[in-house]
């Protein structure tokens, strides 16, 4: 019994250990190397890459292991020593590779760097999987039952490894001590397996020692020497005054000459003091309304802004940012001077995502300043899109001001930048009809809710300037003139305009963060990937899902005699594709039509690992009565057809309705139980597949390796394709429909073939 326990913990240990560690690792590279949709794919391709091979390559070799439970405890070991040293590899990455802190780097670079550094780590957890179905062997002989208990327990583990790390671990400890916390639970469950297997005691006292060596070395300091010693060398050439971890990302604060400089996830957000860039977001806005008095300002507030803003006679302004860390460490690390205008009487600062509170608001606004930066991500894209815009318009006040600021040019606009800055505009066009943008290295659009507010008369703002009595270091006179020339003017409109296949940015389609990315492969990437991101179009996707559905036909007949069989493998890969597109299409959704609510979306990646582990359950439970296991599989993969193709009818719905009853029931209901369903699917179908493909019980480890292998590897190609490529150039409607005919192709072949 005693032994039972100990195996059932390392199971869900090992789920535990590797969903703890992706976080905390995910986190920490996007520190390292500030990621778009399309950087996070190539993290989670590698790791997933990685965990294929181990699973698939290494797990051939667990069937042949003399003593399957002291190799799976030496893992264990290994993973508590292998977990700290793959961490400070990611911190010391960017400093090997000679990359300075804030510089933004190829794909390709990061690619050599995540496959590197993650191949140990991953490789063992991957094999550990097939390894576990063995060591199980002892709980159960059915091989098709291990292989689903092993399954369920891992999803347990991931599950509850998730929510503890989301909500609990990285509010109240540093990465670096939830890293050797994992640490010292695996020593912990190699102790306690091998204790009570019999000949495994002298294995657990060594484990015990070394535990106890690793404790006693933590306690001395061990850990603050060596996360002291990381970030000094992740930050080499700077002076790092803070540096600290919220829920949503890593803050650091840097120093150097009286200037202080604020990062987010490793990239430079604003430096103060920089009056320049203060002014411009600043002054081009306001100056344009003839008197502001309502400002609502998201983002930014900490870069200088709200002073700049009060010089203005406005009475209000709302400061939407999103993490309060910001705002706390700008006022410990800036000085009195610079954060005193948090605290002045017209302002208030409103923690929360800036889209949701422009949803639910009711208050109006003279001017709206938009400074998030460039829509890199999917996460910002959103305060750029048509519907965004339309959410806006409800809360201007007649003649308002809208103002955003894009990198761009100040004297050359190349095709990609064209693209780029057309989108944004073309999105703008569709619902204010005055448009104005000041050309330079940021270009600065203005846009109002009535035609012929917008001047780029420098007279004319010159007059508003001189009325209120501000007095400006760089927006006057001279600089207005050089700014606001009519050539330089024109040749930014037709620039923009001249882009007859640029798509406007929408919130099911979100193609301006794509063009943002195509933008910036030029800065860094080969000519030979900016080559490849202009050809990724509709077309060209679609021609690539219809080659792959023709090509699986001939693959799988080619061997008549286990067709069947390789059609449920295949099946797997398919389901793994498809249930990472599901999850980035329903928290898309979600953002689009609710805002970003963090707990929301952590209840939303919760759901569907609740909804693995149940379906793995009932599976378990169901096995030895099914009496035709390929009916049943079918009635799966069918299922994986059918469910993208409701997700898009409960999208709409929900975008459409904004009762409050309804609009409850969509984000606190609906949309958290959509994964639980997929989840379920998942976690039934695997299981299955491993019982079908099964010949005899000495393959146990084989094929739960090759299946789960398989499965890891689906979900890499769907996680660096579903948010990089097919959401942005597809949408969100037309990718769940590409993943229900690619699914639909793969049950053909499950109903053409037979096992029999």
């Amino acid at each position: 019994m005693a032994y039972r326990k100990s195996v059932t913990f390392s199971m869900i240990l090992m789920g535990a250990t590797a969903m703890v560690s992706q976080i905390v690792f995910m986190r920490e590279f996007l520190v390292v190397f500030y990621g778009n949709e399309i950087s996070i794919g190539v993290i989670f391709a590698s790791w997933l890459i990685w965990g294929a091979f181990g699973s698939s390559i290494l797990g051939r070799f667990s069937d042949r292991a003399r003593s399957k439970t002291l190799l799976f405890s030496l893992c264990q070991l290994s993973l508590a020593f292998i977990l700290p040293l793959t961490f400070l590899a990611i911190r010391l990455s960017k400093t090997l590779m000679g990359i300075s802190p804030g510089e933004i780097i190829g794909y390709y670079p990061m690619m050599l760097a995540t496959f590197v550094i993650l191949c140990l780590s991953c490789s063992i957890m991957g094999f550990m999987f097939s390894l576990g179905c063995r060591v199980y062997r002892g709980i159960t002989d059915i091989p098709a039952e291990q292989v689903a208990r092993v399954y369920v327990l891992e999803a347990v583990g991931a599950l509850t490894g998730g929510l503890v790390v989301s909500y609990f671990l990285i509010r109240h400890m540093k990465p670096f001590d939830i890293i050797f916390l994992v640490s010292l639970l695996n020593f912990a469950g190699a102790f306690a397996m091998q204790l009570n297997r019999p000949g495994g005691r002298k294995f657990a006292v060594a484990t015990s020692i070394l535990a106890v060596a690793v404790l006693v070395w933590m306690l001395a300091g061990g850990v603050n020497g060596l996360r002291r010693f990381s970030l000094a060398r992740l930050w080499t050439g700077f002076t790092v005054a803070a540096s600290r971890d919220s829920v949503y990302g890593n803050i650091t604060v840097t120093r150097r000459d009286g200037q202080r400089s604020f990062y987010e996830n490793g990239l430079h957000l604003y430096t103060v003091p920089d009056l320049l860039s203060a002014e411009e977001s600043v002054h081009f806005a306001l100056l344009e309304d003839k008197a502001p008095r309502d400002v609502l300002l998201i983002g930014g507030g900490v870069g200088g802004l709200l002073e700049q803003i009060l010089k203005h006679p406005v009475k209000s302004v709302d400061y939407v940012e999103l993490d309060p860390t910001i705002i706390k460490m700008a006022e410990e690390y800036l000085s009195n001077e610079d954060s005193s205008f948090l605290d002045a009487p017209e302002v208030r600062i409103i923690n929360e995502d800036g889209r949701f509170y422009v949803k639910k608001t009711s208050k109006t606004y003279d001017c709206v300043i938009i400074h998030l930066g460039d829509p890199y991500t999917a996460q910002i894209n959103r305060f750029y899109t048509v519907g965004f815009y339309r959410e806006l318009s409800r809360i201007l006040k007649e003649g308002a001001v809208v103002s955003m600021g894009l990198t761009s040019s100040a004297n050359y606009i190349g095709e990609e930048l064209k693209a780029y800055l057309g989108s944004v505009y073309l999105s703008l066009r569709e619902v204010f009809p005055d448009i104005l943008i000041i050309p330079g290295d940021t270009a600065f659009f203005l846009a109002s809710n009535r035609e012929g507010t917008l001047t780029a008369d420098t007279s004319v703002l010159m007059e508003r300037l001189k009325e209120r009595g501000i007095e400006a270091k760089y927006v006057r006179e001279y600089y207005l003139f050089d700014k606001l020339s009519s050539e330089r003017v024109e040749y930014a409109r037709e620039a923009v305009e001249d882009n007859p296949d640029v798509s406007p940015d929408r919130d099911f389609r979100p193609i301006s963060y794509y063009y943002a990315t195509v933008f910036w492969s030029t800065q860094f990437d080969t000519p030979a990937f900016r080559a490849f991101l202009r050809s990724v179009t509709r077309r060209h996707i679609w021609l690539a899902a219809a080659f792959f559905c023709l090509l699986i036909f001939p693959l799988v007949i080619w061997n008549k005699k286990r067709r069947g069989k390789r059609g449920v493998l295949l099946a797997v890969m398919t389901t793994g594709f498809a249930e990472i597109n599901f999850q980035i299409v329903v928290l898309l959704s979600f953002q689009v039509i609710y805002g970003y609510v963090f707990y929301k979306l952590g209840v939303i990646i919760t759901s569907f690992m609740v909804g693995l582990a149940l379906g793995g359950w009932i599976i378990a439970k169901r096995m030895p009565h099914i009496k035709d296991d390929m009916a049943v599989f079918r009635l799966t993969q069918a299922s994986i057809c059918l469910y993208p193709l409701i997700l898009p009818v409960v999208f709409l719905l929900f975008s459409k309705t904004h009762s409050g009853l309804f609009s409850w029931m969509g984000s606190n209901v609906i949309f958290p139980f959509l994964p639980v369903i997929s989840g379920t699917i998942g976690g039934i179908q695997f299981p299955l597949a491993n019982k079908i493909y099964l010949e005899d019980r000495e393959q146990v480890g084989r094929v739960a390796g090759l299946s789960y292998g398989l499965d890891l590897l689906g979900a890499c190609l769907g996680s660096f394709l579903a948010a990089a490529f097919l959401v942005p150039v597809l949408g969100i409607f037309q990718t769940c429909f590409m993943v229900a005919l690619i699914n639909l192709a793969v049950l053909g072949i499950l109903v053409y073939g037979d096992c029999k």
